[in-house]
């Protein structure tokens, strides 16, 4: 008895809902690309550098010795502000937990996960689009144009190869389309796929099923946003000598074991929570009642540009 009322604890339900995410891959293929990652403590105050941007200058010294004098000002680091993110409160019903504890939680565990990374990749999605449009680097379907094309990627690599040699593409599923068709609707007579691997670019494919639903007003209802527009893609240099042009940092959260389970007790303040209800809870459902236990997932992020010149953007109209 004493063994099945521990397994069944709250703090045990967390505790297998919590298990730390895998060290060699803690974030998504989208923001480990493009962004300098990184984990403050739960009282660290963040700050990062941007890209300067005085006027390159010399100073000649003179035959006599005598050298050019200029007032200078110390460059002011910016703050970061972190963001709280928290799922809806996903229920269990009890009957399902003691049938198949591990696999119910397991599917939830899921759930509540791939929400999360899809909220932080579209805040990184953002942040390109933001640094594209600063630096002007967007480009558009020239006149006659219908797809996106083996010319336009080469432009794109134009506007940020001064700023690194190592590209990310973060394309949409309408741009992999195209680029899988160019060799069949641009030059028969060229492998442009082949050529493609020869500029040094790896791709990433940000699916139309990669979305999430947003609720900015407490109590209103949810809005379904893609993490990225079916119809855009964005180039990253990825080796500028500020490192990758985006930052992006998760918090380690403090044990917060007086709102029930937590995801460690022990050990280094994990960056993701994922924590159980006190007590099982009445859910309602069509008229129907159910004994349930809530399951919520929360974390604090924060996001940077550190270089705008380093994103290009294309949207394929």
């Amino acid at each position: 008895m004493d063994i099945v009322k521990k397994m069944y604890t709250q703090l045990e339900v967390a505790r297998i809902l919590g298990e730390p995410k895998d060290p060699r891959r803690p974030f998504t293929k989208l923001v480990g690309s493009v962004c300098e990652t990184d984990s403050a403590d739960s009282d660290e105050y963040v700050y990062y550098f941007d890209t300067l941007l005085d006027t390159d200058k010399v100073v000649i010294t003179t035959s006599s010795g005598e050298v050019q004098q200029e007032s200078v000002s110390p460059d002011t680091p910016t703050e970061l502000t972190f963001v709280d993110v928290s799922t809806p409160e996903y229920y269990i019903k009890l009957n399902d937990l003691t049938k198949a504890k591990e696999s119910t939680l397991a599917r939830k565990t899921t759930t509540i996960n791939r929400a999360l990374n899809e909220y932080e990749n579209y805040k990184v999605v953002e942040l390109l689009a933001s640094a594209a449009s600063s630096s002007g680097n967007e480009n558009t379907l020239t006149s006659g144009q219908t797809t996106f094309s083996y010319n336009d990627l080469v432009a794109m690599i134009d506007q940020v190869v001064d700023y690194g040699d190592k590209y990310t593409l973060v394309s949409s599923a309408q741009i992999e389309t195209d680029i899988r068709l160019w060799n069949w609707n641009d030059n028969k007579y060229h492998n442009l796929l082949d050529a493609l691997a020869d500029l040094n670019l790896t791709r990433v494919r940000v699916g139309t099923p990669q979305k999430f639903t947003n609720y900015p007003t407490p109590g209103g209802s949810g809005t379904v946003t893609q993490v990225l527009g079916t119809n855009l893609c964005y180039l990253v240099a990825e080796d500028t000598e500020m490192g990758k042009p985006l930052l992006f940092v998760r918090k380690k959260l403090d044990s917060i074991a007086m709102l029930g389970g937590v995801l460690s007790d022990k050990g280094e303040g994990p960056e993701r929570l994922i924590f159980s209800s006190p007590n099982p809870v009445t859910v309602v459902s069509t008229s129907k009642r159910y004994l349930a236990i809530g399951l919520t997932g929360y974390e604090e992020i924060a996001t940077a540009v550190k270089n705008v010149y380093a994103v290009s953007k294309f949207t394929r109209t």
